[in-house]
């Protein structure tokens, strides 16, 4: 295997790469200037792979990691030499390259994530073959893992063009020495391209929903409905100051597109055959669980990536990016801490500023039921195997994500120890498996429900997991009803409401409306119950959110919630329906 040169000056050279299953070196020569030093190969840090870059610029200032940590937009020349100790023909050796900053919010933190475009396309570690890699630093991940079991999962249930990803070790060489950095995650960029979002006709879209940064990007737009921003993220040819004549036309047929769908998205009574012809269904599925799996701090914020193959195609969901603030990095609720949380489809209710196509999407029973059938068949065996990936990577990475927290450990603002990291993540990764197996699954009825508010009446219909009502708004609940569809098993819900002025009303019939409209009457408080073989197989589980109080404890099967005797009204109700024996 050919070494690398320490020379800092060296602006070309020759990258040499073996790809799996080659029995001859694949070489792209061009000139190379003298070496500085004598040839050493890389020495490694832990057991991982190794990514050395010498930073070669022409101009000699900006040979300095300090240039280059000082603006994401400062690109510095560099060779770039990958050694993997346990297999050879991984090796990528003195490769030209250029490296920069890249992220929003992570860019902010101590340990930098970068991004590397090769001259000559490689694959490195086995991957595709493509000009451009990131390498994420997840220095707000504890376990170093949340990215890489999400893009993995994504993969898993293919779900098309899902990050590829390898852990290495990553030092960097300028006019001062070595600066070893630590962990990372080498993994594809999201970009158009042939081995990654393939996209073919000249007036495709590769678009992102980027509510936090997407006014400083060059083309974005607000959508008519939702209020979202929606940039144009790249296409073929790739997205430059000014589009040429096929991008623009893909572009302004994109936001007409856009528009379209979130006028059905958002009509008070949907309508699914016109949403279904719009959209590649089972991508929005599998993408609405890696997120909803992951419980992504970012959903419905940034990194929410769409494409359309021309302006024939219908919108494709994904790739997933983004997930090192996800699987309970967090402890609130409304920032995905909850493992037994409905998250994805009531994001509008626990945080502000969000998107809610996927809400909007889960009010469908054909969507629903969709993703109940999906669950079952292609996306529960792979979330029942991340509990065995994480104790598989654990001991990969104690080595290398222990040198990690050592260069670390002064700028942390939450400093813990990758074993710590690792043990919550799996807690938490466990229990919210069990949880999605009673919430999904293709024996599971689907649960509606709408509520009637004062001032606004029967809202639209919703699905079981999500919320009716209103929070915010000092407005009360007066009535509910109830539907149970896509299921041979009899039964439905029984309803007792604690009424203003009324007390308890008593049981009514199944399914039939639970409290009073037209007399501008507050609920209270509730009892729901399950009946005939709904109730032996399912459990009923629900919560209000009361005037002065918020949301309430979750109680199921009959049992009181809200309040009596206080004169509170119940402002939201959110009701699910949970397999007893998943």
């Amino acid at each position: 295997m050919t070494i690398r040169r320490r020379g800092l000056y060296a602006t070309l050279a020759t990258i040499t790469l073996l790809l799996p299953g080659s029995t001859a070196l694949a070489q792209a020569s061009v000139a190379t200037a003298p070496p500085t030093v004598a040839a050493v190969a890389p020495e490694p840090i832990s057991n991982l792979p190794i990514v050395a870059i010498d930073l070669t610029d022409p101009d000699a200032t900006k040979n300095q990691l300090s240039y280059l940590n000082a603006s994401k937009d400062n690109s510095v020349g560099a060779t770039v030499n990958l050694v993997d100790g346990s297999n050879a023909a991984y090796a990528i050796v003195d490769a030209p390259a250029t490296i920069k900053g890249r992220g929003n919010s992570t860019w902010t933190k101590a340990k930098k994530p970068y991004q590397i475009k090769f001259k000559t396309a490689a694959g490195p570690l086995g991957m595709e073959s493509a000009r451009t890699w990131v390498l994420l630093a997840d220095y707000s991940d504890p376990s170093f893992m949340r990215n890489k079991l999400s893009y993995d999962l994504a993969r898993a249930v293919n779900l098309a063009y899902s990050p590829e990803s390898r852990f290495v070790d990553v030092k960097i060489n300028d006019v001062d020495g070595e600066h070893v950095l630590g962990n990372y995650l080498l993994t594809e960029k999201t970009e158009v391209g042939p081995t990654r979002v393939n996209l073919t006709d000249p007036q495709a879209n590769l678009v992102e929903l980027d509510q936090n940064y997407g006014t400083a990007e060059p083309f974005y737009f607000t959508t008519a409905t939702s209020k979202r921003i929606f940039t144009l993220k790249d296409a073929p040819g790739g997205v430059n100051a000014t589009l040429t004549a096929d991008q623009a036309a893909g572009w302004a047929s994109t936001k007409a597109y856009l528009n379209s769908l979130e006028t059905a998205l958002y009509a008070p009574t949907p309508d699914w055959t016109k949403i279904s012809s719009m959209i590649d269904v089972d991508s929005f599925v599998k993408y609405y669980f890696v997120h909803e799996v992951a419980e992504n701090y970012d959903f419905n914020r940034s990194s929410m990536y769409f494409y359309r193959n021309g302006p024939s195609d219908t919108l494709h969901a994904g790739p997933v990016w983004d997930f090192d603030l996800s699987l309970g990095n967090f402890t609130a609720q409304a920032w995905g801490g909850d493992p037994s949380s409905d998250y994805v489809k009531t994001t509008t209710f626990l945080r502000s500023n969000t998107h809610s196509w996927f809400e909007q999407l889960m009010r469908n029973p054909q969507f629903v039921a969709r993703a109940n059938a999906l669950y079952t068949s292609t996306v529960r065996p792979q979330v029942n195997a991340m509990k065995a990936q994480i104790d598989s990577l654990s001991p990969v990475l104690s080595a290398s994500a222990t040198r990690d927290f050592e260069i670390w450990s002064g700028s942390r603002s939450n400093p813990t120890t990758f074993s710590n990291g690792v043990t919550a993540l799996k807690a938490w990764t466990a229990s919210r498996v069990g949880y999605l197996a009673q919430a999904y699954g293709s024996s599971l009825p689907t649960f509606r429900f709408a509520a009637h508010l004062a001032s606004i009446g029967w809202q639209p219909t919703v699905s079981g997991g999500m919320i009716a009502g209103t929070t915010g708004e000092s407005r009360r609940m007066e009535a509910l009803r109830f539907q149970v569809v896509n299921t041979a098993l009899t039964g439905g819900v029984q309803g007792n409401a604690y009424v203003q002025s009324l007390g308890w009303m008593g049981y009514g019939a199944t399914n039939a409306v639970v409290g009073t409209t037209g007399r501008s009457l507050r609920l209270e408080a509730v009892q729901l119950r399950l009946t005939g073989a709904l109730a032996t197989n399912f459990d009923l589980a629900y919560r209000v959110h009361v005037q002065n109080v918020g949301w309430m404890p979750w109680v199921k099967n009959g049992a009181t919630t809200g309040t009596t005797g206080r004169s509170l009204r119940i402002e939201a109700i959110q009701i699910r329906l949970l397999d007893k024996t998943p």
